[in-house]
């Protein structure tokens, strides 16, 4: 057999010899040999005496000598062992056997309704464990999965309270639902963004078919299984983490004056500029010199303070355990003032207890109330836009009224005088008014499109779980759990008659409230069955069912006109002081979902070697999703798996400590999306007094009637996707080297199209099912863990490619064209096509300047003339690829952490260039005339240019997610204030980016939303922020 030691000795050898005077230096007072359970050496492991400062490294020969006293006590480990704690007890010679870590090898997962060791595991199944999430400065679990796991596309936006959106394997749907469905601690939930990361025990995420079948018809795009914290057996332990947050802009990639001056004259002249600049520049009071140059971004964006704090008690013994805890998150976005703002408390109990060997009963339960205000953005005339594309020109304020713009003027002037037609607001602060461009004709100020519409939005959510296990012989446990959600949400909004410009204003009043109230309940109950005969077989066994009911009860109303209030003070700006006469639009429509499921699986392995597991489920949803005929479906899995390193041949042949763990495994399922069908999809009703209608020849004039409101399909069902999974897992060197690797191919049929039928049926078109979508990718993860002495360390990395193609369309069904932004004149829309990936940049191909200096494009129809009909597939909106890497260290009471997450391979094109003197990006002015036309020759947005590759950048990143150093104060100081353990930290989360991106963030720059995908407007940009932690321990 060839033996890994025989190598392993020289690879360490001039390690070791660097080592050689630390050893040198120690009197050899206790010596000693570590070895494995095999009785071989054990090279590089740490002895500490305990209690102070002196330790030792095992040599070539396992062998150590350090100085210590007759009674100590030493401390032995190493990376894949056991720690152990060995009493010298007046031995001079100690031989110590460490034992492999159960942990390493032996790690649970969750799976559905059950749990399994990960050696064990068929399918593909990532786990996130705490000791990956406590350090993080997020308060959002999805957003803690950034970078961690392979396969899983964490899509983030920058705004106060909103949450992040996962994406496992891929975009397979022409509809926007396609959110994996999560579980926390059995409890069916819509977002895990209450959560904070610090809560957490655990995060699974099934990632092929077979692992979510259990699932069934929710489980299409993944499932995402949420285990929080439970206390462990001892003492009771109290923590308090808070963390303080400095946060601003990451990147200006807008014109200062200057530089606009130059891109306005490429665009319109000189002449024109001049007579602009004679006709409305001016000396201002705030700005150097009297000279305007205005940085718009810094005069709606301001640096600003947010906070996170969390206090938790745990403890337990052997018949019970409990966790509590208390967390506050308050998020101060950094445009200024109050109007983007989160706020979130969250308190949270869990406990179990034994009250008999054979029955267990627990809860899992937390309270969540939240409240948030936010700015607009990712729209045409948004504040967000306003505040890209106002010119450096214009200043923050007007002083005196006749800086004011002629229209503003106008308007001041009625309401001095009191012949206005209404009350308008003209917004500004003490230091004057905002003020907005005379150079060009703009909806006004960020600052007063911020100020345009006071809203507040907020509610409380409950989510719980009450169980009983019951053990009445050994290996077979029947679980009943309820489940249930409460949610309350209120929101408000108040816009009053304002005046900004031409273009920016409102005539009218305008308030509304919705109220939002729901509950959800879910039973399982399931039998679980572990048996193993003759100590090879290892036969598992699953069987159970589901009862869902989910309500709602929401209302709202709303109002609008010139005088619709009692009064205009702040405390009557609500609904019940409306005017008798005010028009009102009033809706109210209770609601009610249910569904119910039967499940199993059954699992066998044979001598840890060979593995086996189906899954089956079946599912049925009342008639406001599906028809009766077909409400059932039936989703199973089969996999299974092969541990290579459990064979004799290979046991015999090759050391485990150069080859630790092999395992190759595979798998196919089948999973649906239930999530795409609402409101009876498959039947007709009648839309009562919805046309007008004449009855006869000889009627004059038409009437109300009433008529079918679509065409009844009730052949439709959900979506169904279909999975085969390769995948092979293996560790080396005594477990500190692991690899794995998948390859999937996802086939996804049955969505949802709108097709063209006879218009004699008296409709044009039908809801059908039909096409097929694939996803093909690699994910591959590799990881090191080492220590060496007092220094351990950690790597992580992963890597995931993802091929997306529509293969078909539904069956007379044509490509469906989205186009987000035509209300900028932008010609660029997206698209969902066969042969092409999932909605994709439908614009033009770009192919450089003539001979003037004119943009020319590809003529695809060679038809002599650029049209719609040239615009072609530029470039996919989601990515092919995407990584991440995780790297962790300590030593003595420091530690270290790196985070870092990139993805790439999509594309982004900015909607940002407007006709007039607006500003843009830095970009087109470096570029004019090299990659791109002379401005002159590009102005207005709705040429083909900036819908074409011309306008296309890559939207590939890397950022540095978390770079934080911490700092443990020794114990022996903080025991003496009756403290365990004291750290500090600091962090630089998304300060360091490498892109080629010119706007302002490519993370951010798409959208979850289809017809924007790949389209930048001007989104709220991730900010870079410095973090101040502290963690106290009781």
């Amino acid at each position: 057999m060839w033996n890994f030691k025989s190598l392993q000795k020289p690879l360490m050898a001039l390690f070791l010899l660097c080592l050689f005077p630390l050893g040198a230096l120690a009197q050899s007072l206790v010596k000693g040999t570590v070895n494995d359970e095999a009785g071989d050496p054990i090279i590089g492991a740490t002895v500490k005496v305990q209690g102070s400062q002196k330790g030792a490294i095992t040599d070539l020969n396992g062998q150590f000598s350090v100085e210590a006293a007759s009674n100590a006590t030493l401390i032995v480990s190493y990376v894949g062992y056991e720690t152990q704690r060995v009493n010298v007890a007046g031995k001079n010679n100690i031989v110590i056997t460490l034992k492999e870590d159960a942990q390493t090898l032996n790690d649970v997962v969750v799976i559905g309704y059950g749990v399994q060791r990960k050696s064990d595991l068929t399918g593909a199944v990532a786990s996130v464990k705490a000791d990956d999430l406590k350090d993080l400065s997020t308060a959002d679990a999805a957003a803690a999965l950034q970078g961690k796991v392979s396969g899983v596309n964490v899509l983030m936006n920058g705004s106060p309270g909103s949450g992040a959106d996962i994406r496992v394997r891929g975009y397979s749907s022409n509809s926007e639902n396609i959110a994996p469905l999560y579980i926390v601690d059995g409890l069916q939930v819509g977002s895990i963004q209450y959560l904070d990361p610090q809560l957490i025990e655990s995060i699974e995420i099934l990632k092929d078919a077979a692992s979510a079948a259990i699932y069934g018809a929710e489980a299409g795009n993944g499932v995402v299984l949420v285990t929080t914290k439970r206390g462990d057996e001892g003492k009771v332990s109290v923590n308090y983490s808070g963390k303080f947050t400095l946060q601003n802009f990451t990147r200006r990639p807008l014109l200062n004056r200057d530089d606009f001056l130059k891109y306005m004259t490429l665009e319109y002249g000189a002449d024109d500029v001049n007579k602009r600049l004679a006709d409305f520049d001016y000396k201002h009071p705030y700005y150097a010199n009297g000279v305007i140059d205005q940085d718009w971004i810094d005069a709606y964006i301001e640096p600003t303070w947010s906070q996170q704090h969390a206090l938790s008690f745990s403890g337990g013994n052997s018949k019970g355990h409990f966790f509590a805890s208390l967390n506050y998150v308050y998020n101060n976005g950094v445009v200024r003032g109050d109007k983007d703002v989160y706020k979130r408390l969250t308190g949270s109990v869990n406990a179990d207890y034994n009250l008999f060997k054979w029955l267990q009963v627990g809860t899992n339960n937390s309270i969540e109330k939240w409240e948030t205000k936010s700015v607009s953005q990712r729209g045409y005339g948004s504040s967000f836009e306003q505040m890209i594309q106002m010119d450096p020109l214009t200043p923050v304020y007007w002083t005196t009224p006749d800086e004011m713009s002629l229209s503003v003027r106008t308007v001041y002037d009625a309401l001095q005088n009191g012949t206005a037609d209404q009350n308008y607001r003209l917004f500004g602060d003490d230091k004057g008014w905002y003020a907005n461009t005379k150079y060009s004709d703009m909806e006004g100020s960020p600052l007063a499109k911020r100020d345009a519409t006071d809203g507040t939005n907020g509610g409380w959510n409950i989510n719980g779980t009450a169980y009983a296990n019951i053990t009445p012989i050994k290996g077979l446990t029947f679980t009943s759990r309820l489940g249930y959600r409460l949610n309350f949400n209120t929101s408000h909004s108040y816009s009053s008659p304002f005046w900004i410009g031409d273009r920016g204003n409102q005539t009218t009043y305008s308030i509304s409230a919705n109220h939002n109230t729901g509950w959800y309940y879910q039973w399982e109950n399931f039998i679980n069955y572990n048996v193993t005969i003759a100590e090879k077989h290892n036969v598992g066994a699953m069987i159970g069912m589901s009862y869902k009911e989910n309500n709602w009860d929401n209302s709202s109303i709303s109002s609008s006109g010139s005088d619709i209030l009692q009064s205009y003070e702040p405390n009557f700006l609500y609904i019940s002081y409306l005017k008798a006469d005010a028009p009102k639009t009033v809706s109210n429509a209770p609601g009610q979902s249910t569904s119910m499921a039967y499940f199993g699986r059954l699992s066998y392995n044979y001598d840890e070697r060979y593995y086996l597991q189906f899954n089956i489920r079946r599912d049925a949803f009342d008639s406001s999703k599906l028809s009766k005929d077909n409400r059932w479906g039936t989703f199973p899995s089969i996999s299974a798996g092969w541990t290579i390193s459990n064979e004799k041949f290979f046991k015999d042949n090759i050391s485990t400590d150069a080859v630790s763990f092999l395992k190759i495994r595979g798998s196919w399922g089948r999973n649906g999306n239930i999530s795409v069908l609402s409101n009876y999809p498959y039947t007709a009703a009648i839309a009562k007094g919805s046309s007008w209608y004449q009855y006869g020849v000889d009627q004059i004039g038409s009437v109300y009637g009433s008529a079918p409101d679509k065409l009844a399909n009730p052949d439709l069902t959900w979506e169904t996707s279909e999975q085969i999974d390769l995948g092979l897992d293996a560790r080396f060197l005594s477990n500190r080297l692991s690899f794995g690797v998948d390859y999937f191919d996802k086939r996804t049929k049955d969505l949802l199209f709108s097709v063209s039928i006879p218009s004699e049926l008296g409709f044009t078109t039908v809801v059908t099912n039909g096409g097929n979508v694939q996803n093909t990718g690699l994910e591959f993860d590799l990881g090191w863990r080492d220590r060496i002495g007092d220094f351990s360390y950690s790597i992580n990395a992963n890597f995931s490619t993802l091929h997306n193609e529509v293969l078909s369309l539904a069956e007379g069904a044509t490509p469906t064209y989205k186009g987000d932004a035509s209300s900028t004149n932008y010609q660029i829309r997206t698209a969902f096509e066969e042969g092409h990936s999932i909605w994709y940049l439908n614009g033009y191909i770009y192919e450089g300047v003539d001979a003037e200096g004119n943009p020319k494009y590809k003529d695809l129809n060679g038809d002599g003339e650029i049209g719609t009909d040239d615009m072609t597939d530029i470039g996919r909106t989601t990515p092919s690829f995407t990584y991440g890497i995780n790297i962790t260290a300590a030593w003595k009471g420091f530690d270290f952490l790196l985070n870092g997450y990139g993805q790439g391979g999509n594309k982004i094109l900015p909607v940002l260039h407007r006709t007039g003197f607006k500003n843009t990006l830095q970009y087109y002015l470096d570029e004019s005339g090299k990659a791109i036309p002379d401005a002159g020759k590009i102005v207005s947005p709705d040429i083909p240019f900036w819908s074409s590759t011309g306008n296309l950048f890559s939207g590939n990143y890397f950022r540095i997610k978390q770079l934080q150093l911490g700092y443990t104060l020794p114990a022996n100081i903080t025991k003496k204030a009756a403290i365990s353990a004291l750290r500090f930290s600091v962090s630089l989360d998304d300060f360091f980016t490498i892109t080629s991106y010119p706007g302002l963030d490519p993370e951010t720059a798409s959208t979850t939303n289809f017809s924007g995908a790949g389209l930048d407007w001007g989104s709220y940009p991730t900010m870079k922020k410095l973090v101040l932690g502290v963690n106290i321990t009781f």
